[in-house]
């Protein structure tokens, strides 16, 4: 009877412990300045963690290891900063940050095949947001930033990762990498935003939607993927004086562009086979310079305004051509580079409505 007593007494004690393992709750709030919390879950899973910081100069940080975690850390206040460190799949962090000054880190790794959600937003001026997705399949990242001055910087590796940025400002920057077949959506409202985007998406592709409204924008964007693998780029600047540098190497790519404004510039260098550009560019003195190497080559652009300019250099067989400009002082260039056998494999077609217009269309081996 006593054994009997004792063996139940221990699956008692081992069904609490489980539980307290597979469920553990922490929760903070400070309110004043230079504070410190610490919040450190390192077994089980359905872990929390909140945090709640009012004041300036305040640090949280929160450590968590396991499955399904969840942490939350609020801020409000100047010069804080937050850290979240997970290790685990399932795992969702949750970052808010108001004030000026402010640091926000998110850090995930999991060696297993389900990522993590990460949700940051930040108001205010001068704030850095940084981003570490590592080893996990299908991670997400929604950052959002307002004021002037902040930075985000996002790394997504394996494959199947989103992340949805939003910046509304003057001076804001964008640094991205992503790995995978990754998607990606960066928006940028304002004056003198930059973005920095790279993605690789090895043998499954990839997709990138850029858009930018302002003035003396920046978009630099390079995507690459093997062979076989499509990548889709799409760029949208509305504004002055905004340049975008484009560099795509993939099979079956494509690109598509929209530039309205004066004064804006594209460069684009498309690497692949049976690639395809299309873009319209609206507004006064634009300027597109567009490369595609490789076989099978398709592009259309118009260009509507005064000034614009349009050159075109198309390299391997099968290239297809089609630029048109409406407007004044316009001019047009394509030059496309066929095989030795022939060149009647090229087609080239510019169409220009207005005054003092010139085009120039080259066909050579």
């Amino acid at each position: 009877m006593l054994k009997t007593k004792t063996l139940l007494a221990g699956a008692i004690s081992l069904l609490i412990a489980n539980q307290a393992a597979a469920l553990n709750d922490a929760q903070q709030d400070q309110t004043g300045t230079d504070n410190y919390a610490d919040v450190v879950q390192q077994i089980g899973s359905d872990n929390y963690s909140s945090q709640l910081q009012d004041g300036d100069a305040n640090v949280s940080y929160t450590l968590q290891s396991g499955t399904l975690l969840s942490a939350s850390s609020e801020q409000r206040g100047a010069g804080n900063i937050s850290t979240i460190e997970q290790n685990g799949m399932n795992s969702q962090a949750n970052v808010s940050q108001d004030g000026n000054y402010n640091l926000a880190t998110v850090y995930q790794e999991t060696n297993e095949e389900v990522g993590y959600t990460v949700t940051l937003s930040q108001i205010g001026s001068q704030n850095l947001a940084y981003v570490e997705q590592i080893d996990g399949a299908a991670s997400v990242s929604d950052i959002y930033q307002n004021g002037e001055g902040n930075s985000i910087d996002v790394t997504q590796q394996m494959t199947a990762n989103h992340l949805d940025a939003e910046q509304t400002g003057d001076g804001n920057t964008a640094l991205v990498e992503q790995f995978g077949n990754t998607t990606a959506y960066i928006s940028q409202a304002g004056t003198a935003n930059a973005i920095n985007f790279h993605q690789d998406g090895a043998f499954s592709g990839a997709f990138a939607s850029i858009s930018q409204n302002g003035t003396g924008n920046e978009v630099n964007l390079s995507q690459q993927a093997s062979r076989y693998s499509a990548g889709d780029v799409r760029l949208v600047q509305i504004g002055t004086d905004n340049i975008a540098d484009v560099s795509e190497s993939s099979g079956f790519g494509s690109f598509s562009f929209t530039q309205d404004g004066t004064g804006n510039e594209l460069t684009a260098q498309h690497g692949g086979r049976s690639t395809t550009v299309e873009g319209t560019s609206t507004g006064d003195f634009n300027r597109v310079d567009i490369r595609q190497d490789f076989d099978g080559s398709s592009l259309t652009i118009a260009q509507n305004g005064t000034r614009n300019e349009i050159d075109v250099d198309q390299t391997g067989y099968y290239g297809v051509g089609d630029i048109q400009q409406t407007g004044t002082e316009n001019y047009a260039s394509l030059v496309q580079i066929g095989n030795s056998s022939s060149v009647t494999q090229e087609t080239a077609l510019i169409m220009q409505n207005g005054t003092g217009n010139s085009a120039f269309v080259t066909q050579g081996q």
